[in-house]
């Protein structure tokens, strides 16, 4: 089967499965995001305006990276292809087609977002963006941009951020899954009675990799940047392009195997069991919630940092993020607590969803135990309430009374 035939089977069974409210949610994130922008650009003018943006966007392609390896190898169909006589090229390019469709959904929505820009006020946006030079007599002050030139600023950096989701991110997830490949790979052999190596804090292995991104932004202020704005952008679409050609060819090699092992991984059949007890704030909680919903609290709380260790990182990175506003106090914190608070609040919708989805809650299995669902509900909503509470209503409030 060529990468054409695998990806015309792909989209015919995606177009079979794929709801109409899938259009919805990019409509409804652009005109979100386009209102906020412009909420902002008439409260407080086009830099204030742009800053929300540059915000938002961030959150934006930030979960489009961590969609990522959802659509390389983390889908509920990976252990099903990888039984096929399908070539790894095809595996690869077929996901990364999907890896491109979501960066180009990004994309659109970010750039739909900052149309608003196009009518702000010509006269405060070239004060605000003149350069610290002799006014000339006749024409515009130096530096100085026109709406038309301020939104292609942040067009050309919401695409090049999406060539990066579509390329560099795919490249990297991969490599990480060859490595990932490698270390189940040993923990078979050892299981099988044949020596192997041996992981060190300075070796830990290829089962930890954690995949960030963070590209550099040029703000638009009265300085003069370090590096060139365009170079950089340039340069990262470069890097982008040369990886994802370099991983395909190798990735070609191995891509069913990757989709095997990481779902024999996913599904602890190979993995290393690391389910730690219940924390004493945990144990806490177990007890308010009642006998019954406690036992499915706890048991959701060790699946849940054994299965989804990045709701803890997020949290943290929320937490840290709404200390600094209180710490550092800004002149306009609105951008950053709305994409904060906005960000945590989907991130806690998505983390109920899976609570109440395999491999957290197995439902046949859960009916067939003497424990009522409204005991289970009551217990998946007090882990995200008690998530939410930990990671955003505490530093939120450390954040409201400095800087009230």
């Amino acid at each position: 089967m060529t990468s054409r035939q695998f990806i015309r089977w792909v989209r015919k069974h995606e177009s079979r499965s794929r709801s109409r409210a899938g259009l919805l949610v990019p409509l409804l994130a652009a005109a979100t995001l386009a209102f906020f922008v412009h909420w902002r650009s008439e409260a407080s003018g086009p830099i204030a305006a742009s800053h929300a943006w540059l915000a938002c966007t961030i959150v934006a392609f930030a979960l489009a990276f961590l969609r990522v390896p959802f659509h390389l190898y983390w889908r509920s169909d990976a252990a099903f292809l990888a039984q096929l006589p399908i070539p790894g090229g095809a595996l690869f390019d077929a996901a990364l087609l999907r890896c491109i469709r979501a960066a180009l959904v990004t994309t659109c929505v970010t750039i739909a977002g900052a149309l608003p820009l196009l009518w702000v006020d010509a006269g405060k946006l070239a004060n605000a963006t003149t350069t610290l030079k002799a006014t000339p007599i006749a024409g515009p002050p130096p530096g100085a941009l026109s709406p038309s030139e301020f939104v292609l600023r942040h067009s050309l950096l919401a695409g090049a951020l999406g060539v990066v989701a579509a390329f560099l991110l795919p490249a990297v997830a991969t490599w990480a899954a060859t490595l990932v490949r490698r270390n189940v790979l040993d923990v078979a052999t050892t299981l099988g009675g044949a020596p192997t190596s041996k992981a060190t804090p300075q070796n830990p292995g290829g089962s930890a990799v954690i995949l960030g991104a963070l590209p550099g932004f040029a703000s638009l202020e009265n300085a003069e940047p370090i590096l060139s704005p365009a170079g950089v952008l340039v340069a990262f679409v470069g890097v982008s392009i040369v990886a994802v050609l370099g991983v395909r060819q190798s990735a070609s090699r191995v891509m069913g195997d990757v989709l095997r092992d990481v779902s024999a991984l996913d599904r602890q059949q190979l993995a290393t069991l690391e389910i730690r007890p219940p924390t004493a704030l945990e144990r806490a909680i177990g007890k308010l919630v009642g006998a019954d919903a406690g036992l499915v609290y706890r048991k959701d709380a060790r699946l849940m940092r054994r299965r989804y260790p990045m709701a803890f990182a997020l949290g943290g990175l929320a937490f840290g993020v709404l200390v600094i506003i209180g710490l550092a106090r800004p002149g306009d914190p609105t951008p950053w607590l709305v994409v904060v608070l906005g960000g945590t609040g989907l991130y806690a919708i998505a983390l109920a969803g899976r609570l109440f989805k395999p491999p957290i809650e197995l439902v046949r299995l859960a009916a067939t135990l003497p424990i009522r669902s409204e005991a289970r509900t009551r217990a998946k909503v007090a882990w995200v309430v008690a998530w939410l509470v930990v990671f955003v209503v505490v530093p939120l409030g450390f954040a409201v009374v400095r800087l009230l």
